[in-house]
């Protein structure tokens, strides 16, 4: 069946038309899924006819159970009026083996019904149809007696509960009121009722071997149960969950017993108003029997028409496997790149090409990431271009490694450049993947002497395209452009880091140095020593920094983790700008001068607030103030201008260092100070 879907999958990437082999076994494929739902349905539908049967079946036994029991209770009331009336015409009336027999039923075999009992109107026992000898003889404390003696009414009075009978049996008891001529309470006319004697009933009912009729108390006593196993019959079943389904039920449940642990479905319902539940259970195993051994054949009659139709469609699959193989390799080899095993830039144009189509039309958004391995040409220059294939190899993998999903795709773009497409991906989600991945290669930690890391680092850049937004990137070829764009920003920014496309369009951040805890520090000891002196002594050297270079401003900066603080300048008015707004910051993990000829023309800063608004620099050039104790850089001397310029010469680099030494001097001083005992800062200020 595999070889099947697999040689479907290949004839649609073709598009050629498809031999009458194949439409045979796509046929043959469709009737075997179209009898399989068929008699699928059939199963499903024969399992639930079943239960509803057995449902059925079970309701209609308990309703059954139900009017023979009550058919008794009606007998008995019978039994009890017919009594009440003898004795109205014949106060002398006793009972013989005639009239137990025509009242109570039985035989020499069969127990009666129950008994009758006479009582006067002070409860005491004046007439029992009992013939062994009587335990008992006052019933005044009895519900119904008590009940009789304070209403009027004639009724047939039946307690809530089952009781005991003086001959020791579970009954339930039916009274009736007895009047005197004058209508006048004279005493109670009881009928025990055994329950012991719906047990032949019982014992008559089909339910399988493991089904089970039981007959409860409503207080959870177990009164009557056919079968009768583990002798539950007498135990007290009210803390069970089920009891309470059953007490409760309207309709048909399953539940596992808590006698015999048997799951059944239970048909229960009450006896009218009487203190009586009855419940039918018929075994779930028992019930389903005839629909498993029919599911059971018919499961195997599909397997082995399953088994028939993947053989012929295997055959049909090895008859054009081969035929298509070297296609198919041809095919591959031609989109593949022989060095790292990745698409070939060919193979990426085109795949491109189709996401985009298919962004646009699904109105997702599509990425992708432009990778370029540092250094990659002095690797190569120091280890060979064996040891540089061999880098590459590796770096691939790891790339392959990384991507999680099977519509990602990555490809080599062009010497050390290795591309990736991200289908359905947002500028958070590219700006993830890129830096896990720049993060996996970082960590392959393959040497490289004259990298400034040690070792093989990559910088990436990344670009999203997001549909009907108006905003670039608009196209494949501008999504390419975007995310190439980023990548030379990661290259100008300090290389082995992720910069996306949208920052660019804001302003590349800076990347933050090694040592940058230390570096701060020591930054925050110099502006808290800082003195009104040293502070007009900077002023001073930026004054006579941006004269000698022509520059509308000069500054001395200090940087701290969010905030550059100007401690001298000339040409400006605020004191500061954010850490992010800063060209010094790109400086700080460079001990050399940073030299921006046209601010507009160079993609860390193009996006750049001070750049794109006031004061609107587009030439700056700045050196840096390096700690000699710490060897960090705390800030630059700069200057800036509104225009570009077209060069800045070597011996104007040397002149700025000189500024910059000059207030390196006066910072130092600074520092000094704030190493000092407190009463000898005090001494020196």
């Amino acid at each position: 069946m595999k070889s099947l879907m697999e040689w479907m999958a290949k004839g649609k990437a073709t598009g050629r038309r498809r031999p009458l082999g194949f439409l045979w076994a796509v046929v043959l494929f469709s009737i075997l899924i179209g009898f399989t739902a068929l008699f699928a349905a059939l199963l499903i539908d024969q399992r639930q006819q079943a239960w509803k049967q057995a449902g059925i079946g079970a309701r209609n036994l308990d309703a059954s159970i139900r009017r023979d029991i009550l058919q008794s209770f009606r007998n008995a009331d019978q039994a009890l009026l017919s009594v009440r009336q003898m004795l109205r015409h014949n106060p002398d009336f006793r009972f013989d083996q005639q009239a137990r027999k025509a009242l109570l039923g039985g035989s020499a075999t069969q127990a009666a019904l129950g008994e009758i009992y006479i009582l006067d109107v002070r409860g005491n026992l004046v007439l029992s149809s009992e013939t062994s000898p009587r335990t008992r003889t006052n019933f005044a404390n009895e519900s119904y007696f008590f009940t009789h003696e304070r209403t009027t009414g004639d009724t047939l009075f039946t307690p809530k509960t089952v009781t005991i009978s003086p001959l020791g049996e579970v009954v339930v008891t039916l009274s009736r009121r007895l009047t005197d001529r004058t209508n006048q309470f004279s005493g109670v006319a009881v009928f025990s009722l055994r329950l012991d004697g719906f047990e032949p009933l019982f014992r008559s009912l089909e339910l399988g071997d493991k089904g089970a009729v039981s007959l409860y108390a409503t207080d959870g006593t177990l009164l009557l149960r056919t079968p009768d196993i583990h002798s539950a019959v007498g135990r007290n079943y009210v803390t069970s969950p089920m009891f309470w389904q059953l007490a409760s039920a309207d309709e048909p449940f399953a539940a596992a017993s808590p006698i015999d642990k048997v799951e059944r479905l239970f048909s229960a319902s009450h006896v009218d108003d009487l203190p009586l539940i009855v419940a039918v259970g018929q075994s779930v195993e028992e019930i389903y029997a005839g629909w498993n051994r029919l599911a059971v054949t018919t499961g195997i009659a599909f397997a082995v028409l399953a088994i028939c139709v993947a053989g012929l469609s295997v055959m049909l699959g090895a008859e054009l496997r081969q035929r298509r193989s070297n296609e198919q390799r041809y095919r591959t080899l031609a989109h593949v790149d022989g060095l790292t095993g990745l698409y070939n830039r060919r193979r990426f144009d085109n795949a491109l090409e189709t996401e985009f189509a298919n962004a646009l039309k699904a109105d997702e958004p599509l990425s992708v990431i432009m990778i370029d391995v540092d250094r990659f040409k002095l690797f190569n220059d120091l280890y060979g271009h064996q040891a540089g294939d061999d880098c590459l190899k590796a770096i691939a993998q790891t790339i392959q490694l990384h991507l999680k999903r099977p519509t990602d795709m990555v490809a080599r773009y062009g010497g050390e450049e290795i591309a990736i497409i991200l289908p359905n991906t947002d500028a958070n989600g590219v700006e993830a993947v890129a830096e896990d991945v720049r993060a996996a290669i970082e960590k392959l930690m393959i040497s490289h002497a004259r990298s400034h890391t040690g070792y093989v680092t990559a910088s990436l850049g990344a670009a999203t395209y997001v549909s009907q937004t108006g905003i670039p990137p608009e196209t494949a070829a501008e999504l390419v452009a975007a995310a190439d764009q980023a990548l030379y920003g990661a290259k100008r920014s300090g290389r082995n880091r992720v910069v996306t496309h949208a920052q660019v369009e804001h302003g590349i951040p800076a990347p933050i140095p090694k040592n940058e805890a230390i570096r701060v520090a020591r930054v925050k000891a110099a502006l808290t020593h800082m003195t009104q002196e040293v502070s007009v002594g900077l002023d001073r050297v930026s004054h006579m920094a941006a004269q000698s270079f022509g520059t509308s401003m000069a500054f001395v900066t200090l940087i701290e983790t969010t905030h550059q603080s100007f401690v001298g300048r000339s040409g400006l008015a605020s004191d500061g700008t954010t850490r992010d707004l800063s060209f010094c910051a790109h400086a700080l993990a460079d001990l050399d001068a940073l030299v921006v000829l046209d601010a507009t023309r160079d993609v860390r800063f193009a996006g750049n607030a001070v750049v794109k608004g006031n004061p609107h620099i587009r030439f700056y050039a700045g050196a840096p103030l390096i700690d000699a104790e710490t060897g960090t850089t705390l800030g630059n001397l700069c200057i800036a201008d509104q225009a570009p310029r077209a060069a800045f010469s070597d011996d104007q680099l040397e002149l700025l260092r000189g500024f910059a030494s000059l207030a390196l001097e006066q910072i130092r001083a600074v520092l000094a100070r704030s190493e000092m005992p407190a009463d000898r800062q005090r001494a020196s200020a």
